[in-house]
């Protein structure tokens, strides 16, 4: 049986699935370990099937499909991770593409610090040309220049990398990190968070959160994905995340609410600025940077409203 499922969840992602997937059947484990490849369809017309299908007959690790139809990332998560086989759940988005070792590595990893959680990076790649707003690609990237077993906290340190951890490119024990039924918040799947949640009460577990400087993975960012626009829109959106998750957890949430607003004003005002100087000075990415940190701090402000859209 093998002893590790990489769960890919996918919506409406043909191109960029088949890539994910033939890239992590490829992979060489270490000795003695086995591992399969498991598709959880989100799409409400399971529109995958008939690809992944046709693809299980080709070489390489054991291949399944799983239907969810019901477009919520949460619950295409959960049942991953229900009907998966393995001790050990790695997750790999749909537009990511694997290196040659990626999984050896987070696999041997894990073995070797005994870790909750294993993290890798995650390398952008850009059909269409890095954004002129960040010709480094280094907002999309998660790379650390840390060894291998260094031991990570929730904390996002922007000097450090420019994304921090996430769930694409993942490794989590199913005994510690994922033994409830429901391991992804439903509601917040609906929104978006659900990743943040579950970390966050595993980081309060006291749970092993390490770093795999070896698992690399690569992700599709298309050009409508690579505009200053873009980023302050999804950074708007994890402002108004990050209050959500917080608030939703607390015992006393008005009063937090109040306090977390009025944490967010006065972040805002030192945050314009920054911008503002960062303007004066010429502009370019350090302005552009300010900006989108201006759009996560407003949506802080305003986190309520995305509650109230996503409300069952």
């Amino acid at each position: 049986m093998p002893r590790t499922t990489v769960v890919i969840c996918t919506f409406n992602r043909p191109g960029p699935l088949a890539r994910a997937i033939a890239t992590a059947r490829e992979q060489a484990l270490p000795a003695g370990e086995a591992a399969e490849v498991l598709v959880v369809d989100n799409s409400p017309d399971s529109n995958a099937r008939a690809a992944v299908e046709a693809m299980i007959a080709a070489p390489g690790l054991p291949l399944r499909y799983l239907a969810a139809p019901d477009p919520n990332i949460s619950l295409a998560r959960n049942a991953g991770v229900a009907a998966s086989t393995g001790e050990r759940v790695v997750f790999l988005d749909d537009d990511e593409r694997c290196e040659p070792g990626w999984l050896h590595a987070l696999i041997a990893t894990q073995v070797a610090t005994g870790a909750d959680l294993v993290f890798g990076a995650v390398i952008p790649e850009f059909p269409g040309g890095p954004p002129a707003w960040d010709p480094t690609g280094r907002s999309y990237e998660r790379k650390l220049s840390w060894p291998t077993g260094s031991r990570l906290t929730l904390r996002h340190d922007e000097s450090v990398s420019g994304r921090w951890i996430g769930t694409g490119n993942s490794l989590l024990m199913r005994a510690t990190c994922l033994d409830g039924p429901e391991p992804f918040d439903p509601f917040l799947g609906r929104c978006g968070g659900e990743d943040f949640d579950l970390f966050l009460r595993l980081f309060e577990q006291g749970r092993h959160f390490v770093w795999c400087a070896e698992a690399v993975v690569h992700e599709l960012v298309p050009p409508d994905r690579a505009t200053l626009a873009y980023m302050r829109g999804r950074n708007f959106r994890t402002g108004q995340i990050y209050g959500t998750v917080l608030l939703r957890r607390s015992k006393a949430p008005a009063r937090d609410g109040l306090l977390l607003m009025a944490k967010g004003v006065v972040q805002l005002g030192l945050v314009g600025l920054r911008w503002a100087l960062a303007a004066l000075r010429g502009g370019g990415r350090p302005a552009a940077l300010q900006s989108v940190k201006f759009t996560e701090v407003a949506g802080k402000i305003t986190w309520w409203r995305l509650a109230r859209a996503f409300r069952a």
